[in-house]
């Protein structure tokens, strides 16, 4: 009779076990199904769209033909009858091409606002990433060789970065804060990139930015 009651026992142990382990299975694959969960909604959160716009003709103060907005929110102004070749031609409305969509996708992030330029015949746009700090692209038709001689003057490291995809030249301010980035278009024609501040945005952000926006323009002049 004991026999029969400790083989009993037993199973009974043994069931209990199985069962409680049986739980703590289910639970720990259902909180880690939650933790992949957690890790996938904020990877999706934390990246936001780039190529957000819809490709189409938009229509363009002052021009009497449309322009191209392409999808990666950049528009380009419709071409100049005098052109020999078939190639795009950046033209003095920086904001207007440069829209606030299409910096953001360069950033990956959003910007607080877009200010146009305050002087008529100075053609920029200035981007805010928030209240106060902002970076300034500026189209000029200037010699980018000379302005590269007066930073050396200065003492200014200059040099040519190889991550940004297009003919270009960095210049560093003496505590190796970089001051302005020159995109060159022609051997008179460049965009500059000019932060507010040593804070506004950080050095490998900054090289992160112009490369971005020099893979979209490299074929630009």
């Amino acid at each position: 009779m004991s026999k029969k009651i400790f083989i009993f026992l037993s199973v009974l142990v043994g069931v209990v076990i199985v069962s409680g382990c049986g739980n703590k299975i289910k639970m720990n694959n259902q909180s880690n199904a939650n933790n992949q969960g957690i890790r996938k909604e904020n990877n999706v959160s934390a990246s936001p769209a780039a190529g957000s716009c819809q490709e189409k003709k938009v229509d363009l103060p002052n021009y009497g033909d449309p322009g191209k907005r392409l999808k990666n929110c950049f528009v380009e102004y419709p071409g100049e009858p005098s052109r020999q070749d078939k190639s795009y031609y950046i033209v003095e409305d920086i904001c207007g091409q440069f829209t606030k969509e299409f910096m953001e996708n360069m950033l990956g992030e959003k910007l607080d606002r877009m200010e146009l330029p305050k002087i008529s015949s100075i053609y920029n746009c200035t981007y805010y990433f928030d209240e106060k700090e902002y970076v300034t692209l500026n189209l000029e038709y200037l010699s980018a060789e000379n302005w590269k001689k007066e930073n050396e003057m200065m003492d200014r490291k200059v040099e040519k970065d190889p991550w940004i995809p297009m003919d270009n030249t960095v210049v560093y301010q003496e505590d190796n804060v970089i001051n302005v980035v020159y995109l060159i278009l022609g051997s008179e024609k460049f965009i500059s990139l000019r932060p507010s501040s040593k804070t506004a945005i950080a050095n490998d952000k900054f090289i992160d930015l112009a490369s971005k926006i020099g893979e979209a323009i490299k074929n630009y002049k």
